[in-house]
């Protein structure tokens, strides 16, 4: 069985000279179920303070790195960005679709990769940046998104019956690039602690369970990019420490 590891990106301390002013969210975290999550392939948490400190870059090259394998096995690699601000301008999950898809069109795959990214859940801000004002069905705040892009990256010498997957998934979305309990308080879109490990349950899960064209000798590998630093706040205020720490537990 595999143990679920978390992998800090590091970034230098910066000092300030004027004085700034915090406002705490939260003193209390929630205790939502433990997840219940698979042991049968390593799962890695990526961690790091600040935007643009390469997060996901690192998530990008575990990607290539994983499913530029010279096995003839197929390989499953799933990346999971549960919260995301600043979008749409800014994607993770959309970055590390686009880039594996421009790597692998200048490389020899031994395998071909079919390539999905799918956003689930985004505020009515950032729904109305996608779709310019016209917005699907509301709840809690959240529009059910459902936006979608897929691709099929093929190899050289033909079709083949195996098949090597590249699965990006965003299950929340705000609009303003800030933390994401700002966010979530001013865009009137606050997602709770359980119902966002519910929806990382089901990630984790895909292609794990029953209906899935995945075989038991494929190989998977999952990465799960936070929103910041192992103590910066959640969309409900919770520390990610404490919030993921049933996934890392």
């Amino acid at each position: 069985m595999f143990r679920i590891y978390a992998l800090p990106v590091l970034t230098c301390r910066r000092s300030f000279s004027e004085r700034t002013h915090c406002r705490l969210y939260r003193l209390l975290s929630t205790h939502p179920t433990p997840i219940e999550h698979t042991l049968s392939h390593p799962i890695y948490v990526i961690w790091g303070a600040n935007t643009g400190v390469g997060k996901t870059l690192v998530s990008t090259g575990l990607a290539a790195s994983f499913l530029s394998s010279s096995s003839l096995s197929s390989s499953k690699f799933i990346y999971i960005k549960p919260v995301q601000t600043g979008f749409p301008a800014d994607s993770d999950s959309g970055f590390v679709y686009s880039k594996l898809s421009e790597i692998f069109v200048h490389r020899k795959l031994q395998l071909p990769i079919f390539a999905s990214n799918h956003v689930i859940k985004a505020s009515v801000p950032a729904s109305e940046a996608v779709f310019r004002g016209e917005i699907g069905k509301l709840e809690g705040g959240f529009c059910d998104l459902g936006r979608y892009e897929e691709t099929k990256l093929h190899r050289d010498g033909g079709e083949s019956l195996v098949c090597s997957e590249l699965v990006c998934k965003t299950f929340y979305g705000w609009r303003e690039a800030v933390s994401p309990h700002l966010a979530a308080q001013r865009e009137g879109a606050v997602v709770e602690d359980s119902e966002l490990l519910g929806m990382l349950k089901s990630g984790l899960r895909i292609g794990l369970n029953g209906g899935s064209e995945v075989g038991h000798n494929t190989g998977v590998l999952s990465v799960v990019e936070t929103a910041g630093g192992v103590a910066s706040p959640g969309p409900s205020g919770s520390l990610q420490c404490d919030l993921y720490r049933w996934v890392i537990n």
